[in-house]
């Protein structure tokens, strides 16, 4: 056996240090714990919210240079000649046509301005499916316009109005044309901003109101699929990439010119709050790394002095320093290992408890959803544990160097 390793099992606290190895292994453990939940929700924030901005508007958008994406004046023209060799891109998962126009809703007294968006019947409804709160989905599908609008629930609480219930839109233009809706379902996505403003309709209707030809629209809607993660974001940047180099390569008098843009352009104020939510976890892994770094210090200290008479008779005995000092880090190794394997056992159940049964809320104003998202993740657990473990052997070398400070002469003389 490893002569170090030996001597290191043989060290065991008593009065002092054990109480010292005790707040050591529990301070470690916390701030393995902290760490571990901070990463869980942060990754957590980050898919939810980014999933539900791209079930918006989709993860990239294709849109007429100097127009917003909502542009509802000049049409995109939606043939583009390169538009199968995007939908060819690998991480494109559909390409739709889309088409908007501001209206006001009118339902009794009460008046809302809210921004309608026309999709067809190609359009993939599995994300509002997957936050329909009451009724059905609208059909698109029918030779005849259909008069059928989803609605988020908080828009129609504002309006007192049901699944099922007509309403009268009033849509704004060089002159003003009612139209008579029917609400077929609530959807509620939480995403204040957007869910309020937003209803879902037929294209065709959109493409009347607008005076725009069936291969017109305010936008194309690129979605990949992502889940809003980093893995995600990685493939977003690929795919803007790759069809910004389509768009390069075609000859600019063949198609009308375009722009294509990211959805952290789109929607700048969530990401940037994603983005101070990643500093905010960084500062915390900062600082319970500091506290549980002191107080392995502290420990590894207190043990020190307890064994200065043992440290000065293995010097005499001619064991180096270097060797002596292995001995103190593998002892302060195994009280690391130990607060990791408690921090580990504490955290994981909880934030798994959180992923399935969501006991811990928010209030979705504030916070975008209403319960406290968690995104476990096997490879930042480990991640975190290593870097966490070679962090401390790292800060337990600053107190080891006490022993080559220590004289045998005077530490077996003091014994």
């Amino acid at each position: 056996m490893n002569l170090n390793l030996f001597i290191a099992k043989k060290i065991r606290g008593r009065g002092v240090s054990s109480t010292g190895n005790a707040i050591a292994c529990v301070s470690v453990a916390i701030s393995i714990g902290v760490i571990l939940m901070a990463v869980a929700i942060s990754e957590g924030f980050r898919k939810e919210i980014g999933k539900r901005a791209a079930g918006f508007t989709g993860e990239i958008l294709i849109t007429v240079p100097g127009m917003d994406y909502m542009n509802d004046v000049y049409p995109l023209q939606a043939d583009l000649s390169y538009l199968p060799e995007i939908k060819a891109v690998p991480g494109v998962r559909s390409v739709s046509e889309t088409a908007y126009k501001p209206g006001m809703i009118k339902s009794g007294k009460d008046v809302h301005g809210v921004m309608f968006k026309g999709v067809d019947s190609t359009y993939s409804l599995d994300f509002f499916a997957d936050f329909l709160a009451e009724g059905s989905l609208p059909d698109f599908s029918g030779e005849r316009m259909s008069d059928e609008v989803l609605i988020s629930k908080r828009l129609a609480a504002m309006l007192g109005l049901s699944t099922g219930e007509r309403m009268t839109v009033y849509f704004i233009g060089e002159q003003v044309r009612a139209r008579r809706l029917t609400v077929s379902g609530l959807y509620d996505i939480q995403l204040e901003d957007l869910d309020e403003k937003l209803a879902l309709m037929d294209i065709r209707q959109i493409r009347r109101l607008n005076g725009w030809e069936d291969h017109e629209s305010s936008c194309l809607e690129i979605s990949l699929g992502g889940d809003g993660s980093k893995a995600a974001e990685r493939m977003r940047n690929r795919v803007y990439d790759g069809i910004g180099e389509i768009i390069m390569e075609r000859d600019i008098t063949a198609d009308a010119p375009v722009v294509v843009r990211r959805i952290d352009e789109i929607y700048p104020g969530l990401f940037d709050w994603l983005a101070l939510l990643d500093l905010n976890v960084l500062v915390v892994m900062v600082l319970m790394m500091a506290v549980a770094g002191f107080n392995m210090i502290s420990g590894l200290l207190i043990i020190l002095f307890e064994r200065i008479s043992m440290i000065g008779l293995l010097k005499s005995l001619g064991m180096r320093t270097s060797n002596i000092c292995k001995v103190f880090i593998y002892r302060g190794g195994a009280i690391v290992l130990k607060g990791m394997l408690w921090g580990n056992a504490v955290a994981v159940p909880l934030l798994l408890v959180q992923k399935w049964l969501k006991p811990f809320t928010l209030n979705p104003v504030n916070y975008f959803v209403n319960f406290v998202p968690v995104e476990l993740n096997l490879i930042h657990i480990v991640l975190v544990d290593i870097a966490a473990f070679v962090l401390m052997i790292l800060i337990m070398t600053i107190p080891s160097l006490f022993i080559a400070r220590v004289s045998p002469d005077r530490t077996i003389k003091v014994s």
